[in-house]
């Protein structure tokens, strides 16, 4: 038996409203993503123009590998976590 017209287009409309709020979380998330990424960025290029204008080598070497492994380990977790909101959410 087919669903009446009016109750199909009602069922439309609500589906349309929940993938448009979807996509409206989706695109809220990636841009969420992409900040904490750019602020890991900066963090780790901070520390490694730091070590880059001390004259003590030990402090400066130290300077330089935390910056490379804050800025490199900073940006990995933060897309696997977004990898497991976006499973969570369906998206993928």
């Amino acid at each position: 038996m087919p669903i009446p017209a009016d109750i199909r287009d009602e069922l439309a409309r609500r589906r349309f409203a929940e993938h448009r709020e979807a996509d409206s979380d989706t695109r809220k998330d990636y841009v969420r993503t992409a900040l904490a990424c750019w602020a890991w960025c900066m963090l780790g290029i901070a520390f490694i123009a730091l070590s880059l204008h001390l004259t003590d080598m030990t402090i400066a070497e130290a300077l330089f590998w935390s910056g490379l492994g804050i800025g490199n380990a900073g940006m990995i977790f933060t897309l696997l976590a977004a990898y497991r909101r976006g499973e969570k959410r369906g998206d993928w």
